[in-house]
């Protein structure tokens, strides 16, 4: 039976009473719950008969998860019903043809910020579709970033749209993004918004159509949230089968001697690359990056990431360089082993990357309330270890755990065996290997 939060109730609540409405609902606090509800009524009511769910493609995997935690016969309505597609596919034209752009009863951005650039192909596509679109729903815990109030108009023409002579207006705002930018925008010398008028007013109106929460507001939530779990991807699906079914990849000459070497290149294909038998790196493909990219897109607070390999340490450093967002590293090669330090006394330090090895145990990183496992570790003191980093004495907040978990792979019972306090080790390798062929063999079969 799905138990929802009292503020989860609530938040279904505004979409029983609105046929379109935002959840600004932080991360962590639950909002694809209560809307897989909503859309699951109004299926089982007959007012829909199409859901078109629109997110990053990270986030997609969310979607499907909480899916699952309803009965069998409501995700049978929900999965014939709903059309799960990321933001970059939803536009493009693939033969002349775009196979979203008809009628929906339902559209639901989720992670909707990223539409917050009106001027851009994914947010002039999707709000031309929503005019067309019975229901619609935003989502998302940062709908405007760095206090730039522009990035609202989007979002909420999204929300109650209208076409005037071709061209999308608002209808809760009355107009064009130029008729709302005249009202509640000072403009500097390169005619964008500088400052802002009537704030107030406009406060006024976002709240009208919006149910806001984070994380510390919902007293019913435990100090230490439940585990999230973020679905990637596997971007190697050819090389992850050859070698669980053969123990080599012989295009590349990557031999696993034995059961624990098999169980590290697997591993290291989840997260992008191998070392050959001579130790030279390989770089592959991986969707891990790209979620972490999309993830810092819609979080704005200190942040711990751990990873278990250097290589995986090397790809963040170079996202957050990329980004410009300020980090500091602690792992094996880090000399000064007291710089999470920085990390907690410097505001402008947004992020430290931890290899678990050097930062399970014996440092403080409170002030962050959130970490991401961007790839599991083999033992379970190891991960609990490192959940205490930011749950303890300091700590104001109430604490965020989410882990990458690439589908379909070992990472699955890796993170099985650790969330029933077991280390990984080799007989649950054999096992989860003998699993593995039998279905790998059934499937051929079929």
């Amino acid at each position: 039976m799905l138990k929802l939060y009292e503020h989860q109730k609530l938040a279904l609540t505004y979409l029983r009473l609105n046929n379109s409405f935002a959840l600004f609902m932080e991360q962590g606090t639950g909002k694809t719950i209560p809307t897989l509800v909503r859309v699951h009524e109004l299926i089982e009511k007959g007012k829909i008969n199409s859901c078109l769910v629109v997110a990053p493609k990270s986030a997609l995997g969310a979607w499907e998860r909480d899916t699952e935690l309803f009965e069998p016969e409501q995700q049978a309505r929900l999965n014939q019903t709903i059309t799960l597609v990321n933001y970059d596919k939803v536009w493009r034209v693939k033969n002349k043809f775009n196979q979203f752009d008809h009628d929906w009863g339902c559209i639901i951005l989720d992670e909707s910020h990223f539409i917050k650039n009106r001027t851009s192909q994914r947010a002039k596509f999707l709000l031309k579709l929503a005019t067309k679109a019975k229901y619609r729903y935003i989502l998302t815990g940062t709908p405007i970033g760095n206090g730039q109030l522009e990035n609202i108009w989007s979002q909420f023409t999204f929300l109650e749209p209208e076409l005037v002579k071709g061209r999308v207006h608002s209808k809760i705002f009355g107009g064009s993004y130029y008729d709302w930018q005249d009202k509640y925008c000072l403009l500097n010398q390169y005619y964008r918004p500088a400052a802002y008028k009537h704030v107030s007013e406009l406060q006024n109106i976002i709240e009208e159509h919006s149910y806001r929460v984070t994380k510390d507001e919902c007293l019913d939530l435990p100090d230490k949230l439940p585990d999230e779990l973020l679905p990637i991807e596997l971007a190697e699906k050819k090389l992850y089968k050859e070698m669980a079914k053969t123990s080599a990849i012989a295009k590349m000459e990557i031999l696993a001697e034995n059961p624990l070497s098999r169980l590290l290149k697997l591993r290291q294909i989840c997260s992008g690359f191998m070392t050959d038998n001579l130790g030279k790196l390989i770089e592959l493909k991986t969707n891990k990056l790209q979620a972490l990219d999309d993830f810092l897109e819609s979080f704005d607070r200190k942040l711990v990431i751990f990873a278990e390999f250097k290589y995986s340490i090397k790809q963040i450093e170079r996202l957050l360089t990329k980004k410009k967002i300020k980090f500091v590293v602690l792992d094996g090669q880090q000399k000064n082993k007291l710089i999470w330090r920085q990390f907690q006394s410097n505001e402008s330090i947004k992020v430290i990357i931890v290899q678990y090895q050097s930062g399970s145990a014996g440092i403080d990183l409170y002030s962050a309330d959130t970490v991401i496992y961007y790839e599991p570790t083999l033992r379970s003191t190891t991960l609990e270890q490192s959940r205490d980093r930011i749950h303890r004495t300091g700590q104001k907040h109430k604490c965020s755990y989410i882990h990458f978990i690439t589908k379909g792979t070992v990472e699955e019972q890796i993170y099985k065996a650790l969330s029933s306090f077991q280390d990984f080790n080799e007989k649950l390798f054999t096992e989860y290997m003998e699993s593995y062929q039998k279905s790998f063999y059934k499937a051929r079969k079929k």
